[in-house]
């Protein structure tokens, strides 16, 4: 779907890291997102899933949940959910033309308009806002600490999933700078949980956490999870149970493992989930893109980077095991492609 040539056309000035251009731009709407409830999401691999896992959480806890995701795959309007409904068309027009008289303004006080990126994000929160939203799952774009989603104060929790080298050009050249940048969702007084297979990264954003004084549970220290053939076995503080991932690639164990995190960490919010809940909202949470069967003997998957390639193809390994596979790639010019391969 296209949205119109307006915000289409912002996406001409690529991304801008640095917060100052939201701030305003978000004034100009009144700031919508200090009146809203955040759950914030930032990490390499398995950030979006481990969204879903979360928002699908949350509304089964009762709450009206918020998703905020990007990129889409194939309508605009999929970045854009409450109880896992799209935004309508009507909705999305309407804080389209809103949002673009505000990125005027931008533009004429600052000399430069919000970036397409940044102006999505502010339609996200004027409608969340006008939806009241409980909660909102909200998805960092790209890295965490400059990103436009990061404008937001404290959230209820921060979930990393795992890092690995990504747009080294922006981000850092070593996997240690990056994970910093990630944990820049970080905030005083949060909490905050990870799920990180490299030592390096999980030291870093430790680090980040001592910094900025929040407080941070990490897979295999503070919660452990172990996969399992029907899904995880989960163990942590207030809960130990084996929950069961129906049609989803076993590479999800840790995102789901971590939303589960999450959800542990909300009980010292208020949040009240039984466990019988928690494996139905996990049983029930869909997420397209990734291993999706489009056909009988056809799978798609989002892997965009080695790390992602490694996990996709232990799952096929797993899966199907023997069988051969005609595999089509498309790749960025920035992406490992070689690694991958």
């Amino acid at each position: 779907m296209r949205l119109n040539k307006g915000l289409d056309s912002l996406e001409r000035l690529g991304w801008r890291f640095g917060l100052d251009s939201m701030k305003a731009l978000l004034r100009e709407l009144g700031d919508p997102q200090s009146s809203l409830r955040f759950i914030h999401v930032a990490g390499s691999n398995g950030k979006g899933s481990t969204c879903a896992f979360t928002a699908s959480l949350l509304q089964k806890a009762g709450y009206r949940a918020g998703l905020y995701t990007s990129p889409h795959l194939s309508d605009l309007r999929e970045r854009f959910r409450l109880d896992g409904a799209w935004i309508s068309s009507r909705d999305l027009t309407a804080l389209s033309r809103q949002v673009l008289r505000a990125c005027a303004a931008v533009q004429r006080h600052r000399g430069h308009s919000p970036t397409h990126f940044e102006a999505l994000t502010a339609l996200a929160f004027l409608w969340f806002k006008k939806q009241k939203a409980d909660l909102v799952v909200l998805e960092v774009g790209l890295g965490g600490r400059l990103d436009a989603t990061n404008v937001i104060e404290r959230p209820e929790a921060a979930l990393i999933a795992p890092v690995s080298l990504e747009h080294q050009d922006i981000l850092g050249r070593s996997l240690s700078k990056i994970a910093w940048e990630k944990a820049g969702i970080l905030k005083e007084g949060g909490l905050a949980a990870t799920v990180q297979k490299n030592p390096r990264a999980l030291a870093a954003i430790r680090r980040a956490a001592k910094e900025r004084g929040a407080s941070l549970w990490a897979a295999g220290e503070d919660f452990y999870f172990k996969p399992t053939p029907r899904g995880f076995l989960w163990e942590g503080p207030g809960l130990s149970h084996e929950f069961h991932l129906p049609l989803m690639p076993g590479y999800q164990a840790g995102n789901a493992a971590l939303a589960v995190a999450g959800i542990q960490l909300l009980r010292a919010r208020g949040l009240a989930l039984e466990t019988p809940a928690i494996q139905k909202a996990l049983a029930a949470t869909r997420w397209p893109g990734r291993l999706e069967r489009l056909g009988p003997h056809i799978l798609m998957d989002g892997a965009h980077n080695p790390e992602a390639f490694g996990a996709l193809a232990q799952s096929l390994r797993l899966s199907y095991p023997g069988r051969r596979w005609v595999v089509l790639n498309g790749f960025l010019s920035d992406k490992n492609y070689e690694a991958c391969v």
